[in-house]
């Protein structure tokens, strides 16, 4: 595979050098390195998957929104006084979506419900295992 100059897109036929251009390292022909401060490239390391993509010994429980979703958010939204608008203000979405949670017509998402759990001090998430197979 023959390396091409990184400023001019020459072939490069000798060993290319390593510059710095505006900040940038760049692998360059013998007459582009003239245009940069020459650098020396450490070798890159080979590692590992980072510990936190390693999969682990025990799976964890798949975390469903709970069926009681409805009844949980409107009681939390009440009992700190808050109406639909100003709780939307608070998540950064709009009151509608609040409303429609209530109601019932939308089901949150997992990013809705974790915001809606982290303002209201509520759990709307329960473990797959522990529905009945029905209520899923």
């Amino acid at each position: 595979m023959a390396l091409t100059c990184e400023v001019c897109g020459s072939q490069i036929k000798t060993a290319p050098s390593s510059v710095e251009i505006d900040g940038a390292i760049l692998r360059v022909c013998q007459s582009c390195s003239k245009r940069g401060r020459p650098v020396t490239v450490q070798p890159r390391i080979q590692r590992g998957p980072a510990p936190h993509l390693m999969p682990r010994g025990e799976a964890e429980p798949e975390l469903v929104v709970d069926p009681e979703y409805t009844q949980i958010v409107r009681q939390a939204r009440e009992k700190l006084g808050l109406t639909q608008e100003a709780l939307g203000r608070m998540i950064n979405v709009k009151s509608s979506v609040i409303s429609h949670v209530e109601s019932g017509t939308m089901k949150p998402d997992m990013v809705l419900a974790r915001t809606l759990m982290h303002f209201l001090k509520v759990n709307l998430l329960v473990s797959a295992s522990d529905l009945e197979p029905e209520a899923r």
